[in-house]
């Protein structure tokens, strides 16, 4: 018995959409920044204590004193969570590769 080959296999390479891989690759980048950036964003909790205001209303006068306590300053803790992101991205697309790789971001086909 002869096994013909047949001339219509599929070839990944030339059907696939080739756009569709920049974006699993960029969603694979951006999975592991965010999984960098929550792990490594509590050893900043301490670093971003600050010492609030605790104030009360009198009639028509606000009076504030200083909190007994120290409070976690959340906006400071967004902004360090995100650029882990962004620095993520940058290190992977710019340095990795960019200049390991030799590979330009977006190239004409």
């Amino acid at each position: 018995m002869i096994v013909g080959s047949h001339d219509n296999i599929h070839i990944p390479k030339e059907s696939w959409p080739h756009f569709t891989w920049y974006v699993i690759e960029f969603f694979i980048i951006l999975g592991i920044g965010v999984l960098i950036a929550f792990q490594v964003t509590p050893l900043f909790q301490e670093m971003v204590v600050s010492q609030g205001l605790e104030c009360y209303q009198e009639s028509e006068l606000t009076k504030c004193s200083p909190a007994e306590e120290p409070t976690t300053d959340e906006a400071v803790l967004n902004w360090i969570f995100y650029s882990i992101i962004s620095l993520v991205f940058l290190v992977w697309y710019i340095g990795i590769r960019g200049f390991v790789l030799k590979k330009k971001i977006l190239q004409n086909r």
